[in-house]
């Protein structure tokens, strides 16, 4: 065999690995599907009333609690989302925790509006409405020590997410069962609350974690063309691979997260150190106490960072802290090894592994694409018929990219959509798939580069968000 079939064989074989790994994908949604999505049941306030009464307990109460720091773009209209919930309003309350640091930016800027103002407003409107939830606000102190029930150093601390969910709990009420966490541009959908007590009735209290899909394409129309696909690959994989991961893996999100108050006490709340606090609250909540999370089939909508910058920080910050917890958990003799060695073990192929493996299947096609143009390629040692069934494959691609538009539209704001033609053409970008690959894989192999090199980031970064409209009334 020439050097130039067996490299064309070569490329065949990925072709194949690279079909075998999208149907395996279309397998896991339908076992989603048939798993969790076909099995919502149809919910009332009255029949869940109705079970907690005959299993001895009340109905579950929730505090919400989102961390915004400088969010004076999006946070009301979160407020105001969350305070139509599909659940009782003496049932629930919301606690929005706002950084103090934030404030300093009136010294330079007197007319400016943050986060606080938009959330004191908020307030005193609540204080004249019926029918809505308490609604609190927790500004983190400058010199706040992160941890839960912790103190003021008298000097600055570094802003984290899981440092000021920490200081939030010392704000929720004392009868809260449930904590639920939302990011500050989060939309659940109305049934969420309804849908996690339903549960924890059903069965008696004993399961205490609870993690739903986070579809992040609501500023579909806002986005660069790359990012556009990555926020339909990532509901896609929210939707059908996340299911499957929780199997394996205590995968906690951050946001559309719900835990019992009292497990969230008794492991000490977030680790406020870490630049992955979801993740790290789902594993430790496992060794210390057995608990494992089950996946909730009710969606919260949110945004993706509009610009591949902030996408690429976004994710850096995500895959550094699964590579964090991992080396946390290596050091943390303190559990057995019996369960200790299987979640390193899971930590290390979903992370390091499946990076690294994903990143060399999106360079292979430049490599024989570059072969190909230098004549290395003899395809006459495959059949006509193989060929033509694997070049269908490139359309069927295309084709299912254009499908998730399709089916995910209905969580997209089409408030911000562009008038006209403008509309489709920014859907027409879908069409920069091929490259886009490389770009979703890139931050998670850069915090395995960083991270052999000792300069891995250390500091938590925020977001940023794209500002909304209110979508016209029909």
């Amino acid at each position: 065999m020439e050097t130039s079939e067996f490299l064309y064989l070569v490329s065949i074989a990925f072709g194949l690995l690279v079909a075998f790994l999208f149907f395996r994908y279309l397998y896991w949604g339908v076992k989603a599907r048939l798993t969790y999505w076909k099995k919502i049941p149809n919910l009332s306030i009255e029949q869940v009333q109705v079970d907690a009464r005959e299993k001895g307990m009340q109905l579950p109460y929730f505090s919400i609690l989102v961390p915004a720091r400088d969010e004076a773009d999006v946070i009301a209209l979160t407020i105001d989302h969350l305070a139509t919930l599909n659940y009782p309003k003496d049932r629930y309350e919301v606690v929005i925790i706002t950084d103090g640091k934030e404030l300093r930016t009136k010294r330079h800027e007197p007319g400016k509006i943050t986060t606080q103002d938009v959330v004191e407003e908020k307030i005193k409107e609540f204080a004249a409405r019926q029918n809505v939830p308490a609604l609190k606000h927790a500004v983190v102190p400058y010199d706040f020590d992160g941890r839960v029930g912790g103190v003021c150093l008298g000097r600055e601390v570094t802003s984290t997410k899981a440092r000021a969910l920490n200081y939030g709990l010392g704000y929720i009420d004392k009868g809260t069962t449930i904590c639920s966490f939302y990011d500050a541009e989060s939309r659940p959908e109305q049934d969420a609350l309804l849908y996690v007590a339903a549960r924890y009735v059903a069965t008696g209290g004993r399961q205490k974690l609870w993690q739903g899909p986070v579809f992040q394409v609501r500023n579909f129309y806002q986005l660069g063309p790359m990012n556009k696909i990555i926020a339909l690959y990532q509901a896609l994989a929210h939707e059908w691979y996340y299911p499957i991961l929780m199997q394996h893996l205590p995968f906690l999100g951050g946001t559309n997260l719900h835990v019992e108050r009292d497990l969230l006490i008794k492991i000490g709340g977030y680790d406020p150190k870490v630049l992955s606090e979801d993740l790290e609250l789902g594993v430790r909540a496992y060794l210390e106490t057995g608990e494992w999370p089950e996946y909730l089939p009710v969606v919260s909508t949110e945004q993706t960072p509009a610009r591949y910058k902030a996408y690429f920080r976004q994710r850096l910050r995500w895959g550094s802290g699964h590579l964090q917890v991992f080396d946390k958990l290596q050091g943390a003799v303190q559990y057995s090894d019996e369960i200790r060695l299987p979640l390193l073990k899971t930590l290390f192929w979903k992370g390091h592994a499946q990076w690294y493996f994903y990143q060399a299947l999106v360079v292979a096609p430049l490599v024989f694409l570059v072969l190909a143009l230098q004549g290395q390629l003899d395809p006459s040692i495959i059949p006509k018929q193989v060929k033509l069934v694997l070049g269908w494959m490139a359309p069927i691609y295309y084709s299912f990219t254009f499908y998730l538009f399709y089916r995910y539209r209905s969580y997209i704001n089409f408030a911000v959509a562009p008038k006209g033609i403008g509309k489709y053409l920014a859907v027409l970008q879908l069409c920069v798939l091929p490259i886009v690959g490389f770009f979703i894989a890139l931050p998670f192999t850069t915090a395995l580069v960083l991270r052999a090199m000792n300069r891995q980031p250390q500091v938590w970064v925020k977001t940023p968000r794209t500002q909304e409209m209110r979508a016209k009334a029909s």
